[in-house]
């Protein structure tokens, strides 16, 4: 796999606003994969890992085309995103490999947000849930 540092100041991301846990992977007794309830870690900060979705400008065989990505990243909260506002990472890095079917699969990684807007309804009860929002 061929992982690259990307300079988040040049390489614009809007964040969309979606944040999810990102999940261990687990072995099951027939030997396939899937994901657990366990939320995963991160290996040397070891706070839980959330992926943060975003939309970047690229090119494609010469043509330019929006892509949508999650972007990894380390935080002891939940981070509260605005949809569609401006993101930067810091330590971003992307990593791209091909699959058994040869298709090509990128994933990004960030070591924290640099800066972001943060949601307006941050901290407050979300609908239904009773949950706090941190």
């Amino acid at each position: 796999m061929a992982t690259y540092a990307v300079d988040s100041k040049r390489q614009m991301m809007t964040a969309t606003g979606v944040v999810n846990a990102v999940h261990e992977w687990e072995d099951t007794p027939d030997g396939s994969r899937r994901q657990s309830e366990r939320q995963a870690l991160d290996e040397e900060t070891r706070m839980p890992l959330w992926g943060v979705e975003v939309i970047y400008r690229t090119v494609s065989f010469g043509n330019e085309l929006s892509a949508r990505a999650q972007v990894i990243v380390p935080a002891p909260l939940k981070p509260e995103i605005a949809d569609f506002s401006p993101i930067e990472f810091g330590d971003l890095t992307a990593s791209a490999r091909a699959t058994k079917a040869g298709q090509l699969v990128e994933s990004w990684r960030a070591g924290g947000i640099a800066s972001h807007t943060p949601r307006k309804d941050a901290g407050k009860t979300t609908s239904g849930s009773g949950d706090k929002a941190a």
